[in-house]
């Protein structure tokens, strides 16, 4: 049984430092780049980030308690650690195919071309708290205005207010330096040629294609080779947990037979 206590420590020791990978990376994908906020285009967006995130924080508890159980010979210890990694296996999976399905529908850009959940969720923006926070950061983080196309994504604001039958002008988060009062709460700034002199006057969509493909498209493929590594490492982790286990019941029925690692041939004759 010595073997099982060292190969799992140096197994946990890798998940646990993994874990912290996991989450530096979702937290990135999240607060950096703020991928969760485009799950319009598709919810795989919104997906990626937070599988990571939770596969990230699974792990990390999950090596402790391994390292924890293997040293103290915990058999159920081991039990639960080895139902974490079998959930935890069920996410790597849920994420490889999922951070796959992104890289695709990053490849084929057709998402950042046009998309009516875009201009509808924009149609909430004056009365709906949660989609104004959601845009109003967008736009500050990324020097943008409204959702697509370069140069003339701020009219995206215009034609809202032509559905709506209010006029108005584009969010003071559009400002390129925000002030009380705003800087294009009227009409006239689609009609302004100096606009661009007041207001970021490129959509969202149009910036961040660009940054997405740049950074967050290899990201995903080297996360994608690492997580089937690391899957492969749960699995090798999990497997060795329930074979300590058989081992610590093997050794504690002949405990309790009084015989030690052997039986006396016949011992149990007569």
């Amino acid at each position: 049984m010595g073997r099982y206590v060292p190969a799992l420590c140096f197994l946990n020791l890798g998940l646990l430092i993994s874990s912290t990978a996991c989450l530096y990376l979702g937290s990135i994908l999240i607060n950096i780049y703020l991928l969760p906020s485009l799950d319009l285009l598709t919810s795989n967006f919104a997906t990626v980030p937070y599988l990571i995130l939770a596969i990230g924080g699974l792990l990390l508890v999950c090596s402790i308690i391994g390292i924890i159980a293997a040293v103290v010979k915990s058999r159920v210890a081991l039990i639960i650690y080895a139902v974490l990694l079998g959930a935890i296996f069920t996410l790597q999976l849920a994420s490889i195919f999922t951070s796959m399905e992104l890289r695709n529908d990053l490849e084929r850009r057709v998402i950042f071309n046009t998309s009516p959940n875009m201009h509808e969720d924009l149609k909430h923006y004056w009365d709906d708290e949660t989609v104004r926070t959601k845009w109003d950061t967008l736009q500050r983080d990324f020097q943008c205005c409204g959702a697509f196309n370069l140069r003339t994504g701020f009219q995206d604001w215009s034609r809202l207010g032509n559905y709506q039958q209010i006029r108005r002008g584009v969010p003071d988060s559009c400002c390129l330096v925000e002030e009380e009062g705003g800087c294009g709460n009227t009409e006239e700034i689609f009609s302004d040629p100096l606009a661009y002199e007041k207001i970021n006057i490129h959509g969202c969509m149009a910036i961040m294609k660009n940054r997405l493909l740049r950074d967050v498209y290899p990201v995903l493929l080297t996360y994608i080779g690492c997580a089937v590594v690391l899957a492969l490492i749960t699995i090798l982790a999990m497997v060795l947990a329930a074979a300590y286990v058989a081992a610590i019941t093997r050794k504690s029925n002949q405990e309790k037979d009084g015989m030690g690692m052997y039986q006396v041939p016949g011992g149990h004759l007569g």
